[in-house]
């Protein structure tokens, strides 16, 4: 029995020389047996090197195994283990209900076992407790320390409270993967295997306490202890330890294990310094390359020896953020595997950070053609399966949620097809169905939509989502019911749907796909949700719990699991982590992200126990995990061991701005490598670098793309033209060249649809609101997108600006015909009543519109409560108006239809038509309600985008010709009246202030009578107008000789009847454009709007003012005045 170390720096081939020697003396011997032990995920590496190194290339007597195989070793050989492993899922679950039973008992932590990660970092301590077997015994020691500091007393006598709740539940029915390594040290005492067997332990940086107790019996028993140890040569063994130092660690570990032999008695044999150097002591690895070489040697040591020569085997990288880092090392890459005779599994990229960079590279790698894996353990919680139970869970805890239900439809392992799935959300969505009494029965609502509802069908996919989750539903509202009745009803749901088929189903499919990594996850998924429900019946099937814990206790289980992955192939580049990653024989190593905060990462704030506390804790003698401040000297260390992994080249990259648009920093190491090489190449990779790297990638593709952009502003360059003539000289890239081309010189075309598809799209006659011409002149393309193809928003359960609009216009319509033919009038009602009115007017519009749904939400009730206000508000000032005049209401919401072409035919309802009557004349005026901010605008009449005043006027003229025959009818005005409640400034006459607020805006006939009728405050004794006057109620002001002032907004009879021919003819001549096919993308552009601001197609249509032909109509292309002369007939 003896203890032999294998000893080396990175790179010297000590772990060659233990297989090599093991291989050797296990063919020698065949009789005895040869163990060698490395980390779990160094197994199936650490085999497949030592079957290369056999000469018969086949091991009999040679096992390769992890401390928790051996145990199991040992354990099938003496037998006497019984109690089931406790993996981490177990552990959390176990936590989550101790946690929860004695919450009351606990000081700081009750409040906080629902705190995302809590039991993630009391999982951490807890094994660290059994790691470094501290007895709940050895917490009176602990709290005796802690007497002067009382937050780490309270944290302690939680941890107890938890630790020996843990350990009670534990007791003879299970055990820790922690615990398993004090079983296996009782055990080995009767182990007869472990007597005639050499043991070698490689790939370890150090020893927990129970592994250095494992590792006492294995000095004790075995034939013969072989472990490889990371340390210079010239180190002094048996010296202090200096923590800081590079091989503080290994000092460390190896001044242990020769006290364990001492106490042990055992044999120290002398250390092989497996030293693979040539004569001028440059070690194996680095044969090629001196100046990784002097990395090895130089780097984290004092005193260093600079290499002051010019070298390109360490380079540094610098890039603008990750995804321009991950893009230079594929470029990087396929220049050595093209140029330079490179492999793809001769090349490794390590981070800091694997799950970030891992996922850049996978698509980055994906489009530039290199085969990679990424070495991390995948979690499962967006798995649909995974999605499907959790959302499960939902709909019964939230009683059928629409947001539980559609993340349930929305998985794809139901029956029920995408498109059914997509009917039936948009039924619910515009219906607002929620609730399990209202799923159960029947659907009978139907809404507004231009497309019918399908209730048949839209009740059999009710019907069919609710037979499979209503079993569920019945078993996890039984407050009797326990975990093990829960847990099998989730079991008998995807038995139901036939879920383990439908994961083989996807599973091939991504095997088609070649995506064998996605595969590989729905492989296993099934399996894992089955082991994991077995853990859960397993260790708490008897308890009962309400459906949120239960639902908390399974995503706890989720959370845990990780599908473990295997690179799929051979000839890959690794993608890994600077500490769990194994690499092997690899010549080029990018070492990414080395920015501070990464390398080394960043410091947090020490889990439960600060790293205050922990110091406070070890300078009490309490051995405990490492601090932070210690794991930064342990990672100081990994750094060394990854950057001394190559043997040709090793790439050094870092970024300058974070995702967030940050400033990032340089880690500290670049610093280090520049003392080490003053002459170190530093190439900054942002776009103006080397541009043939760009040409390496993706067959260069994406450069060339760049180019085609730049060849509008004629910016290419002659290394793009060699690119752009390489892919015109083969047939194949040809075919590539020329789709690049053709949509890199898109342009916007203004074509649209034939005249014949254009009038059986809409008929041979117009017809519509006004609206729909006014959205034409907006943007043809928009008209098209909605009156063509019937392209429509998904209507939802929900007050919108449209539903306030449509209820303050109902409300006000009713109150109007209210006063008509009753007791009171606009100039009679009383305040009282009138307020009395409004409100019940508005509830009234409430429950009469889209099936009373309105006061489904506190938002809505407050929203009613809101309108309610204003409209009380809105019939004051309309009141007001009227009295303050002689124009009387004489009707509201009045149909009419407007034919100004036999082509075009305009129906809708004018909100209010005025009229005053004379024996020879009427004057008639229209107001239109608008709740959103309109005004009255000449350049949006100009250009259509506002006619609905003018075809109002002219709508309520034929109409009044007809009613008053020999009459003369006069246009006296078209206004917006702004529904609203308007906030004023602090003023001593607040109300007159608001009034004034609420004045109409549009355009008023300049006739001084007609004006004197609408507001007879204007009009002197003598009928004409007061001089530096100021309308309350219409847009008209008075100069001081009792003119209209510049300000007004007013025309006169001739300009107005112009006015309205000229709004007439733009609609003929938009309304004959659409029935010719009229679908340009033209939207329009003016100094105040864009058309695509609130345009409901904007995702949709493709429009882009980068593009050649998608130019916007700028409608600031005319003066005002030029414009009013041309609609006012002056031209």
């Amino acid at each position: 029995m003896s203890l032999q170390l294998f000893l080396g720096s990175a790179g010297s081939g000590k772990s060659h020389q233990l297989y090599h020697d093991i291989i050797e003396e296990s063919r020698r011997s065949q009789e005895t047996n040869y163990l060698v032990i490395v980390p779990e995920q160094f197994t199936l590496q650490t085999q497949k090197d030592i079957v290369t190194m056999h000469p018969e290339h086949g091991v009999m007597n040679v096992d390769i195994l992890s401390f928790l195989r051996f145990a199991y070793r040992i354990f099938d050989e003496v037998g006497g283990y019984n109690a089931p492993v406790l993996e981490d899922t177990g552990k959390s679950m176990v936590l989550r209900k101790v946690v929860s039973e004695k919450r009351k008992e606990l000081i700081l932590f009750g409040s906080n076992v629902k705190k995302p990660g809590f039991i993630g970092e009391l999982k951490s301590v807890l094994s660290e407790l059994y790691q470094y077997n501290i007895q709940p015994r050895d917490f009176e020691k602990l709290q005796e320390i802690s007497l002067k500091k009382p937050v780490l007393q309270a944290k302690l006598k939680d941890l107890l409270t938890i630790y020996e709740g843990f350990r009670d539940f534990m007791k003879e029915r299970y055990i820790t993967a922690e615990e398993l390594l004090v079983v296996l040290e009782e055990a080995m005492d009767y182990s007869e295997w472990i007597k005639d067997t050499v043991i070698c332990l490689d790939g370890f940086t150090g020893f927990t306490p129970c592994q250095y107790q494992v590792l006492r019996k294995m000095l004790r028993y075995a034939k013969k202890v072989l472990i490889t140890v990371t340390i210079d040569p010239s180190e002094e063994l048996k010296n202090g330890i200096e923590e800081h130092q590079l091989f503080g660690l290994s000092k460390k570990t190896i001044q242990k294990l020769y006290r364990l032999a001492q106490e042990e008695q055992i044999t120290i044999e002398e250390p092989v310094y497996a030293e693979n150097r040539n004569q001028m002591g440059i070690p194996y690895r680095f044969l090629n390359s001196p100046a990784l070489a002097s990395l090895e040697h130089n780097l984290f040591r004092f005193p260093y020896q600079s290499f002051d020569q010019e070298q390109q085997d360490i380079t540094v990288h610098v890039t603008k953020d990750t995804e321009a880092e991950i893009d230079f090392v594929a470029r990087e890459i396929k220049r050595l595997v093209r140029e330079e005779g490179y492999r793809y599994y001769d090349i490794a990229v390590v981070s800091g950070n694997v799950e970030e960079y891992g996922r850049i590279a996978k698509r980055s790698f994906a489009l530039a053609g290199i085969p990679c894996f990424v070495d991390y353990k995948k979690d499962i919680l967006n798995n649909p399966f995974v999605e499907l139970l959790r959302s499960a869970i939902t709909i019964v805890g939230e009683d059928y949620s629409y947001e539980g239900i559609f993340r349930f439809l929305r998985t794809g392992l139901t029956d029920i097809a995408e498109q059914d799935i997509d009917i039936l959300e948009n039924y619910i969505l515009a219906t607002g169905i929620r609730g399990h009494k209202r799923w159960k029965e029947p659907f009978t609502r139907s809404y507004r939509s231009k497309e019918p509802v399908d209730l048949d069908l839209i009740n059999a996919l009710r019907a069919s989502l609710v037979e499979v989750i209503e079993p569920l539903y019945d078993t996890l509202k039984d407050k009797e019911k326990t975990l093990r009745d829960y847990t099998t009803a989730l079991f008998d749901l995807g038995v139901r749907l036939n879920i383990e088929q439908k994961l083989e189903d996807y599973r091939l499919r991504f095997v088609s796909l070649n995506q064998p990594l996605i595969a590989k996850e729905f492989e296993q998924v099934y399996k894992i949700i089955m082991d994991l429900y077995d853990q859960m019946v397993l260790l708490l099937g008897s308890e009962q719990c309400g459906l949120k814990e239960f639902g908390e206790i399974l995503d706890t289980g989720f959370v845990e699991v990780k599908v473990g992955l295997i690179p799929p192939g051979v000839d890959e580049v690794v993608v890994g982590d600077t500490e769990r990653t194994r690499l092997k024989d690899i010549k080029a190593l990018f070492f990414i992200g080395v920015n501070e905060g990464i390398i080394p990462k960043a410091i947090g704030s020490g889990g439960i126990l600060s790293d205050i506390e922990r110091e406070l804790l070890i300078n009490n003698e309490i051995e405990l995990a490492p601090t932070k401040r210690q794991q930064a000297f342990t990672e100081q260390f990994y750094i060394y061991l990854n950057m001394t992994k190559p043997k040709n080249k090793l790439f050094i990259t870092y970024h300058k701005v974070t995702d967030e648009g940050k400033s990032a920093n340089p880690s500290f190491l670049i610093g280090k490598l520049k003392q080490l090489f003053p002459l170190l190449i530093v190439v900054d990779e942002d776009e103006d670098s080397e541009e043939t790297d760009n040409i390496l990638r993706d067959e260069g593709l994406a450069y060339l793309v760049q180019g085609l952009r730049k060849y509008h502003q004629r910016e290419t360059t002659d290394q793009w033209k060699e690119l752009f003539l390489y892919y015109r000289s083969e047939d194949e890239r040809e075919k590539i060249l020329r789709k690049l081309i053709q949509g890199a010189f898109y342009v916007n075309k203004e074509s649209g649809i034939s005249g014949e598809a254009a009038r059986l799209l809409y008929g041979m006659e117009l017809k519509g609101s006004v609206t729909r011409l006014e959205r034409y002149a907006g943007c043809a393309f928009a008209h098209f997108m909605n009156y063509g193809l019937s392209l429509q928003e998904r209507r939802e359960y929900k007050l919108a600006i449209p539903d306030i609009g449509n209820i303050f216009h109902n409300a006000i319509d009713d109150f109007s015909k209210r006063l008509d033919g009753g007791q009171y009038t606009w100039h009679t009602i009383p305040d009282e009543v009138r307020e009395e009115w409004a409100v019940e007017s508005v509830r009234k519009a409430v429950e009469d519109y889209e099936n009373s749904f309105l006061r489904s939400t506190k938002r809505n009730e407050y929203l009613i409560t809101r309108m309610e206000r204003i409209t009380v508000r809105t019939l004051w000032a309309l009141c007001n108006q009227i009295k303050q005049g002689a124009f009387e209401p004489a009707g509201y919401e009045m149909p009419f239809y407007h034919i100004p072409d036999s082509a075009l035919t305009l129906q809708g309802r004018i909100d209010r038509l005025d009229l005053y009557e004379e024996e020879n004349r009427v004057y008639v005026r229209v107001i239109d309600y608008k709740s959103g901010n309109t005004f009255f605008d000449i350049q949006s009449v100009y250009y259509g985008l506002q006619q609905q005043l003018s075809v109002y006027l002219s709508a309520a003229m034929d109409y009044l010709l007809k009613q008053y025959p020999g009459k003369e009818i006069v246009p006296s005005g078209i206004f917006y009246y702004h529904i609203e409640d308007p906030i004023v400034a602090k003023s001593d006459q607040v109300e007159e202030e608001i009034y004034k607020s609420l004045r109409m805006n549009g355009l008023v006939n300049a006739d001084s009578k007609v004006i004197a009728l609408m507001d007879q405050k204007l009009a002197g004794p003598d009928g004409t107008l007061r001089p530096s006057a100021k309308s309350e109620i219409i847009p008209i002001e008075t100069n001081k000789e009792g003119g209209l002032a510049k300000r007004s907004s007013a025309a006169d009879r001739a300009q107005m009847e112009a006015f309205v021919d000229y709004v007439n003819t733009k609609l003929v001549e938009d309304s004959g454009k659409i029935l010719s096919g009229d679908t340009k993308l033209n939207p329009y552009r003016s100094d105040k709007k864009v058309a695509c601001e609130y345009c409901e197609y904007r995702s949709a249509c493709g429009f882009d003012s980068r593009l050649p032909g998608h130019e916007y109509r700028n409608l600031a292309k005319k003066s005002l005045e030029e414009m009013k002369a041309e609609i006012f007939g002056e031209r």
